[in-house]
């Protein structure tokens, strides 16, 4: 019986120590933590580039007079809720793989935005076509 009790302790002990030394060891051979974290500052730089392309693309936009105002905000708002939900993924510290690809259709939908707003004001009824079907 203290015999059977004595192998169940020590067998709980070895796993036990196994999974703290298998997780302390993550990350020291350049996979792991360090991997996830350099993905992550990828992740990062291509979401802010592409965020400054668009709000540079709505400022532009708006100066060229191709926005009204209401749109303007709109978009201008979509960015922000796209800054924040960036914010709350990366409160971890990380960006991981579902959160980009989130943060990546939310402003692949912001760009088909911007495009379909500027085209909108763009757009003017051709030679001998009437306003009122436009």
């Amino acid at each position: 019986m203290t015999r059977t009790l004595m192998k169940t302790a020590l067998s709980a002990l070895v796993l036990g120590l196994l999974a703290t030394s298998v997780q302390a060891g993550y990350g020291r051979d350049g996979r792991g933590h360090g991997q996830a974290f350099k993905q992550s500052q990828a992740f990062s730089q291509q979401v802010n580039a592409r965020q400054t392309r668009q709000t540079q693309r709505v400022e532009t936009a708006r100066r060229a007079g191709l926005l009204s105002r209401h749109d303007f905000r709109a978009l201008t708002t979509e960015q922000h809720r796209i800054r924040a939900m960036e914010r709350r993924f990366r409160a971890d510290g990380i960006i991981d793989v579902r959160e980009f690809q989130r943060l990546d259709r939310a402003l692949d939908l912001a760009a088909r935005n911007i495009r379909t707003q500027t085209l909108a004001r763009n757009t003017r009824p051709g030679y001998g076509a009437s306003h009122r079907f436009n």
